[in-house]
């Protein structure tokens, strides 16, 4: 791990200061103060919101673009700055002879903005075209808690649990309703400063000091136990599942757990945990997978028997090396149209799902499970490269519904 990662953060690659997070921290009581009067005037005058919100973006961009500050340059697949969800997009974009563009500070750094011309119109857009950024979503689900709260007001599937900023009033709350819970930020991804399985008061306490760190609303929820699985919806209906496994390696009775790592480490699909125009990822034998092996008796010069797999991170992060297995046919039913409500009850185009449960081929209404999470921008490519399974062209689906809207 780099000497000045957060090791809450790992593996993604975040300095333990988290100035851009406590930066948050100072403004969030600005921004309490703000929501209620945005919501209202959202909620009271739409179309003027809309249409400023629309004008104040574009006019920034214009501006931006008149200064050279920004710059439109070609999408290159060894661009390694670009995350892959793009640019599956952007080629798919390339065989309809569309040219996707991504726009960089001085034509350099990137801003995780793109443009794309169609019919003669360009659109601007972040990380996916489903929607111009002038486009406002109608709910916010990539709150954490405003997900919890639509579950709930729908007797949906969700892990039971409650929003907090005192951490007394949280810490009284687990206590009461028992263990094991989860603790994690109200607001953020790719796990950071998430903490699962706890089973003790001493470990509570922790996990909210953990969470606070990089945001002062956090969740305290029951842990369901299960397999996790990335559902991505595009105008409602199912586009791909798929199932993501911490990153292991399965024993042949031949090989050292360190030979494993590299055998599987040459596969040409997977990249160093640095570059983003990779999907999968090379697993790491570093520190952290060290540790996780020795709480398994095992090591990276144990030969594994047959079949025998072994786990180097509870994670399922794609930059740790985990794996994608494709489960779009073995859904259940039932579950087809649970999902399918939860996009409609989040009123987008595009939503990627976080379902937990022991196998998604039962009803979810036949075991424990439940949706964690939505994502407005998910990362569609894991989709289009599963270690097993039948690779999804999520890219085509989004290419197809963003075509139908500007006819």
């Amino acid at each position: 791990m780099p000497e000045k990662t957060c090791r809450h953060c790992y593996p993604v690659v975040n300095n333990p200061a988290h100035f851009p997070e406590k930066m948050g921290k100072f403004l969030f009581p600005v921004k309490q103060f703000f929501e209620p009067a945005e919501q209202l005037i959202k909620n009271k005058f739409p179309r003027l919101f809309s249409c400023l919100h629309k004008i104040i973006l574009y006019y920034f961009f214009r501006i931006f673009f008149a200064a050279n500050i920004f710059k439109e340059v070609d999408i290159l697949d060894s661009d390694k700055t670009l995350l892959n969800r793009t640019l599956v997009v952007a080629r798919e974009a390339a065989k309809r002879g569309i040219s996707a563009k991504a726009i960089k500070f001085f034509g350099k750094r990137g801003t995780n903005f793109f443009s794309m011309k169609i019919n003669g119109r360009k659109m601007i857009f972040s990380s996916l075209p489903t929607e111009d950024i002038a486009e406002i979503s109608k709910i916010d689900f990539d709150d954490k808690y405003k997900l919890k709260q639509i579950l709930n007001s729908n007797n949906l599937p969700r892990a039971e649990g409650e929003c907090f900023r005192n951490a007394k009033k949280a810490l009284a709350y687990g206590k009461k309703f028992g263990f094991p819970l989860v603790v994690k930020p109200r607001i953020g991804s790719l796990s950071k400063h998430i903490t699962c399985d706890i089973r003790s008061e001493h470990d509570l306490k922790k996990a909210i000091q953990v969470a606070q760190i990089i945001n002062p609303e956090f969740i305290v929820e029951k842990f369901i136990e299960g397999e996790a699985h990335r559902v991505t919806l595009i105008n409602h209906e199912i586009a791909g599942c798929c199932l993501r496994e911490p990153p292991n390696v399965v024993g042949d009775g031949i090989h050292t757990i360190a030979e494993l790592i590299k055998i599987k480490n040459e596969h040409p699909w997977r990249g160093e945990a640095h570059q983003k125009n990779f999907t999968l990822h090379k697993i790491s034998a570093d520190e952290n997978a060290r540790a996780f092996l020795a709480k398994q008796n095992l090591s990276l010069e144990t030969v594994l028997p047959q079949g025998v797999k072994a786990r180097f991170h509870e994670k399922i992060i794609l930059k740790c090396g985990a794996d994608i297995h494709d489960k779009t046919d073995e859904i259940h039913p039932d579950n087809v149209a649970l999902f399918e409500n939860i996009s409609r009850l989040c009123d987008t185009p595009l939503v990627g799902l976080d379902f937990i449960c022991q196998d998604i081929s039962w009803s979810h209404r036949q075991q424990e499970c439940a949706v964690l999470e939505a994502n407005s921008l998910p990362y569609i490519d894991m989709h289009h490269y599963p270690v097993t399974g039948q690779p999804r062209n999520v890219a085509s689906l989004i290419m197809d519904y963003v075509l139908g809207k500007h006819i």
